[in-house]
């Protein structure tokens, strides 16, 4: 009788034992535990490849360049007490009982100073041998400055354009059989377009109902333009003759800016 209930008792828990444990312990034979792998790879860690890091240089930051000014601002200005500017007069503020100068304190002035609209500027070097202990200082507008340097730019930019504009590709026109006279002044016109460094087309070509020029004549044309362009130091023939004698033709001559016009360059 006990081996019968013994073998009764068994029979569900045998069930139970294929239902829900033997597959977890099929599955786990195909795989190692998480547990045995942690455990494999501390105790042979010279099997396993150790993983690499891919590394980025470092990239800085983009900053502008310092500002190099010559005059201090707000609190760089060291000095206790200053002199301060009238802004709209552009004199010292004075005292009106004693009519002389009237010092006033840097904290003071930075106090009641509005930093995001205003800034204080020290106007006399540190050196200057009369306010060296009580500079003279003066509250400009931030956004008065900003207008002004951004018209500034303007100007500058307007003018480069200017410039850029005159030293473009200059054309002028020649018949084969022009005077010598008006040749001579063509040729001073051309000799200033290359002292300013500009580049010369030259274009020849004969009227219709005009006098044909002879070879000689078209020959002697371009022996001027070349004697007209060596008189001018730094000036060189870009493209020399092309085209027809007594015909249409072209020849392009190239200047190099002279030392007065880099200069004007250079100031504008």
């Amino acid at each position: 009788m006990a081996a019968v209930h013994t073998s009764h008792t068994a029979s569900p828990l045998r069930a139970l034992y294929r239902v829900f444990v033997q597959p977890q312990l099929s599955n786990s034979t195909r795989r190692s535990p998480q547990w045995l792998q942690t455990q494999d790879q501390v105790q042979h860690p010279q099997q396993h490849q150790s993983r690499t890091f891919a590394t980025t240089k470092r990239q800085l930051a983009k900053t502008r360049a310092p500002e190099t000014r010559t005059q201090k601002w707000d609190n760089e200005i060291t000095a206790r007490v200053i002199y301060l500017v009238d802004p709209e007069t552009g004199k010292l503020e004075v005292d009106p009982k004693t009519e002389a100068s009237k010092p006033v304190t840097r904290y003071d002035v930075m106090k009641n100073l509005d930093t995001k609209l205003y800034r204080l500027v020290q106007l006399s070097p540190d050196d200057d041998p009369e306010h060296w202990d009580k500079p003279i200082c003066k509250i400009v507008s931030k956004k008065s400055v900003y207008e002004s340097e951004q018209r500034k730019k303007a100007q500058q930019k307007e003018a480069k354009a200017i410039k850029s504009k005159e030293q473009s590709l200059k054309t002028l026109e020649l018949n084969w059989a022009i005077d010598p006279n008006d040749l001579g002044h063509r040729l001073d016109k051309v000799k200033e377009f290359l002292a300013e460094g500009r580049k010369v087309e030259i274009v020849l070509a004969s009227k219709k109902r005009g006098r044909k020029a002879s070879a000689q004549e078209c020959k002697d044309v371009l022996d001027k333009i070349k004697t007209a362009a060596g008189k001018v130091q730094g000036a060189v023939e870009a493209k020399p003759f092309e085209g027809k004698m007594a015909g249409f033709g072209t020849v392009v001559l190239q200047g190099k800016a002279s030392v007065a016009a880099k200069e004007a360059s250079t100031t504008a």
